[in-house]
């Protein structure tokens, strides 16, 4: 079951999508990443990538952040997204935008959107850590003294990004989170 944690939502339950395909990100794993951020949330602009339920993005709203963007490609999962949304009453601070999520960053990028944090939690057969990292830097996505945190499979491989640096890792099992500032 999914449920906010913290914040003015907390407690609140989220609706999620059916199917294998589908998998949340755990508790812990959500309690390690917002403890990184208790610091930075207040009053952030963050943007979600590959928002699935959009539990990682209303928990961030719940928790003080100033607006989310949300992108998903799947449309059901969209509807999903905003039926949470409009269950933790976050409409009125949250986009969501459905398509291909490297094809929105480049979009933002465009548009000169810069964001304090930036979740991603791809699909952990697609092995996308490496492509992330670099999208995010070369669209500019990230604002000064941003951090950007992947959730991602323990053996998909990192790259050598040009202006982001690595600066912590924690495993959770096969789940792995990867911070970079």
């Amino acid at each position: 079951m999914l449920r906010i944690l913290g914040g003015e939502a907390r407690g609140r339950k989220l609706k999620g999508p059916k199917g294998l395909a589908f998998r949340p990100t755990t508790g812990r794993v959500k309690e390690f990443v917002f403890a990184i951020l208790m610091d930075r949330i207040r009053h952030a602009s963050v943007l979600d990538l590959f928002a699935g339920s959009g539990s990682m993005g209303i928990e961030a709203l719940s928790r003080g952040a100033e607006r989310v963007v949300m992108v998903e490609s799947s449309k059901s999962h969209v509807q999903i997204i905003e039926r949470n949304l409009e269950t933790c009453r976050f409409l009125d601070r949250s986009r969501v935008l459905r398509g291909d999520v490297f094809s929105i960053m480049k979009r933002l990028g465009n548009m000169n959107r810069k964001y304090d944090i930036i979740i991603a939690d791809p699909p952990f057969k697609m092995f996308f850590r490496k492509r992330i990292v670099e999208e995010v830097e070369r669209n500019g996505l990230l604002g000064e003294n941003g951090i950007l945190l992947v959730e991602h499979h323990a053996d998909d491989p990192d790259g050598e990004p040009d202006r982001l640096q690595l600066k912590r890792q924690r495993r959770f099992g096969h789940c792995m989170v990867s911070i970079y500032e």
